[in-house]
């Protein structure tokens, strides 16, 4: 965590910044969390600023998260600062405590809304005039340090990853034809949980049949029936941190067609996996897969991006898509996704989350998939 705040220092200084300012991502609302306020701070709360100076660090929250601030940043090398009131009765405060009068204050834009920043400027126009310091926006400093994961996060990614593999093996072994989707979809909550996660990382997705043409397809409580596919999109999260995975089976004996289409997306995946390397923009890497299934005549069915980061968030950067402005670098964990979607009939994907290591991508997620040609291991 001090490297981070080190990494974190020396970008505000490129900046002629003094302080870095990362608040909820909307004003105090409950069940909101900023992200970029948990990876530099440590705090899972869901209200409070994080300050980071040149030579300190500070977290002001109010009284409901006094102690679990004091248990989860202080040990981060944070300060606590308690508030009550009106931003226009703290705000001055804090800002004379952190040594900031007349200094450069950036606001992490992506962690407050206009009105919050509005209101802290009515707050900061508190102090003299002499003193004030000067409040604007900063840039995605906390975001671009996020691109590439530190040795912490990697072992939170990998023991998030471990859990969805080993939950989706279990509840993909016990499917039998007459399962509602939902009920997977529960089993997969349930096996997650009961290996140790927090809870799933994202709404898992279950779309049996022609339901599988949706890449975000909610699971009803439909029966699956013999004979078909079935897509199952799932992640765990662990300590915050986030896996996804897509695994595409078929209950049953697959037909000819299932096993050409999973071919295919098998092909584009490993395709991608083998070719991606550091360096590369997103949207080449997206045309690693791509190319592969416009060659096979399904260029037009695989309408979304090859992957995106995981970290934190389920989706984060950095993007492979066609649109892609993001460079892969050193250190960037992200899946690697191609599909294939056919109305009417279905649709297949595969996922696995990779890192880039040494310059090309090793893959982190090991859960059983088909053979290229559609059948069991």
């Amino acid at each position: 965590m001090t490297e981070r705040l080190d990494r974190i220092r020396a970008a505000m200084a490129d900046e002629g910044l003094d302080a870095l300012w990362i608040s909820s991502p909307v004003d105090d609302v409950f069940g909101k969390h900023s992200m970029n306020r948990r990876y530099v701070s440590g705090f899972t709360g869901s209200a409070g600023h994080a300050l980071i100076t040149r030579y300190d660090a500070f977290l002001a929250v109010d009284s409901r998260y006094v102690e679990q601030a004091e248990r989860e940043a202080e040990a981060r090398g944070f300060r606590i600062f308690p508030y009550k009131d009106r931003w226009t009765s703290w705000v001055p405060r804090f800002v004379r405590e952190a040594g900031l009068p007349g200094k450069n204050i950036g606001v992490s834009q992506a962690d407050m809304s206009l009105g919050g920043f509005e209101r802290l400027r009515e707050a900061v126009d508190e102090l003299p005039w002499a003193i004030r310091p000067r409040i604007g926006p900063a840039s995605r400093i906390v975001e671009q340090l996020r691109h590439q994961k530190d040795a912490e996060e990697i072992a939170l990614l990998k023991r998030a990853i471990e859990v969805a593999d080993e939950a989706y093996e279990r509840v993909e072994a016990a499917i039998q034809p007459g399962q509602t989707e939902q009920e997977i979809a529960l089993a997969v909550e349930r096996a997650v949980r009961d290996l140790g996660a927090d809870g799933v990382s994202f709404d898992t997705i279950v779309a049996g049949g022609p339901w599988a043409a949706m890449p975000h397809a909610s699971p009803r409580p439909e029966p699956i029936a013999a004979g078909g596919m079935l897509v199952i999109d799932m992640g765990a999260q662990c300590q915050g941190y986030c896996s996804d995975l897509t695994r595409t089976t078929f209950v049953g004996d697959p037909d000819a067609r299932f096993r050409e289409i999973y071919e295919i997306v098998f092909d584009a995946q490993r395709a991608a996996i083998e070719g991606v390397e550091a360096g590369m923009p997103g949207s080449a890497a997206h045309e690693l897969a791509h190319a592969v299934i416009r060659a096979r005549g399904y260029g037009d069915a695989f309408g979304h991006g090859l992957g995106h980061g995981v970290g934190l968030e389920v989706h984060e950067a950095p993007y492979l898509g066609p649109s892609s402005e993001d460079t892969l670098e050193e250190g960037m964990v992200f899946t690697i996704e191609p599909g294939i979607y056919i109305p009417g009939w279905g649709g297949v994907r595969i996922e696995d989350v990779v890192m880039l290591e040494n310059g090309k991508a090793r893959v982190l997620s090991h859960a059983r998939k088909l053979t290229p040609g559609g059948a069991r291991p």
